[in-house]
């Protein structure tokens, strides 16, 4: 299916309007902006995320014609506190989506909300207790950071039980202990969490947890990081779950990032949910959702080809299963902190026509 002759200027300007920014744009230098104490013990470091995106997706109805939006993805402040060698406090904002066109033609212009507040106290490596805001970690992709993703964004279902589970992309309030045994090379995380409280607040908690193996490369941060463009030798092993009374999620992921002799790199990502709502969540119907994606990069070019492949399988006939194939193109100006990235997605849907989806985006981060 052909999009119209003005859907395709209209995507090619804002192409161009992309690129033109990126053209005109300063490097971000690698230095952090950061503020200590006297004595070196204490310290405040900020940053910023800024995505820049053009987006056209095509409808699906009998015109077939196509959603034209340029907009924010994402907009957040970043701030870390290190108040002494224990005790750290990380928090961020956002206003997803910021300016991007609503079906009945209005805009996006969601207020600045908390996205991440997390207060740590590592009583040793061994054994961390982590509160506040969380990042839950159903998946590898689930709790990597929007600043180093491989792709233009996370899979697209890997935060589908955010809204039924009253989550904000995949955050819930509550605490939990994290911890790094044997050389770092196994990691845990087991938490208790908010959930859906119910009426009257009468619900139990929500019970989650997770376990890695590093066969090398161990990642020891509260985010995991996305591509390393060829630095960085790592290879993990990670399975998960998520539970609160009849609600269940378990999943399964790898993640291998390998540099290549020479400087180039290969980053390879696969993650595996089952979910079920059950009675208790009857709008998270039972479902089976998959995620993998690999890239190469070429680090005389930097540039990095990549190709992410997305299914979500629903146990009951009557819930269309989708599928989606995203081919897209890297370039890492300044690695992430300054890259531009370029993706097509088909869109296949049982029972629905075959959608296109092409989207330019430019990221500014320092922190």
């Amino acid at each position: 299916m052909m999009a119209s002759r003005s859907q395709g200027s209209g995507w090619f300007a804002a192409l161009l309007v992309a690129s033109l920014v990126v053209a005109a744009s300063p490097r971000p230098a690698a230095a952090q902006l950061q503020f200590s104490s006297a004595d070196g013990k204490q310290s405040f470091k900020i940053g910023i995320l800024g995505q820049l995106q053009a987006e056209s997706i095509q409808n699906g109805n009998a015109k077939n014609d196509s959603a034209n939006n340029l907009f924010l993805r994402r907009l957040r402040l970043l701030g870390n506190f290190k108040l002494s060698d224990q005790l750290t406090v990380f928090f961020d904002t956002d206003s997803p989506n910021l300016g991007k066109g609503n079906p009945d033609g209005t805009k996006n212009n969601a207020d600045i909300f908390i996205q991440d507040f997390v207060v740590t106290y590592a009583f040793s490596k061994e054994f961390q207790l982590d509160g506040g805001m969380l990042l839950m970690a159903q998946s590898y992709n689930h709790n990597q950071s929007a600043a180093t993703l491989l792709a233009l964004d996370y899979g697209p279902y890997t935060f589908v039980e955010s809204v039924p589970t009253t989550s904000r992309t995949g955050r819930d309030y509550g605490l939990q202990a994290r911890g790094y045994l044997g050389g770092d090379h196994l990691e845990y995380r087991a938490g208790v969490f908010q959930g859906v409280r119910g009426v009257n607040n009468t619900n139990s908690f929500r019970y989650a947890g997770r376990l890695a193996y590093y066969v090398f490369g161990p990642e020891t941060t509260y985010f995991y990081r996305g591509t390393s463009l060829g630095k960085t030798q790592t290879l993990s092993i990670g399975g998960s779950f998520d539970h609160q009374e009849d609600y269940d999620s378990v999943g399964a992921d790898l993640f291998w990032d390998q540099p290549i002799p020479g400087g180039d790199g290969v980053t390879l990502q696969a993650d595996y949910n089952q979910i079920d709502g059950d009675v208790f969540i009857p709008t998270l119907p039972k479902q089976r959702d998959a995620m993998v994606e690999i890239g190469y990069y070429f680090h005389t070019l930097k540039l990095m080809p990549y190709v992410q492949l997305a299914r979500q399988d629903f146990d009951a006939a009557a819930r269309p299963d989708e599928k989606r194939a995203q081919a897209g193109l890297a370039f890492w100006f300044a690695g992430h902190n300054s890259n531009l990235k370029l993706a097509w997605t088909k869109i296949d849907r049982d029972g629905a026509r075959k959608r296109n989806q092409y989207q330019v985006q430019y990221q500014i981060f320092q922190f």
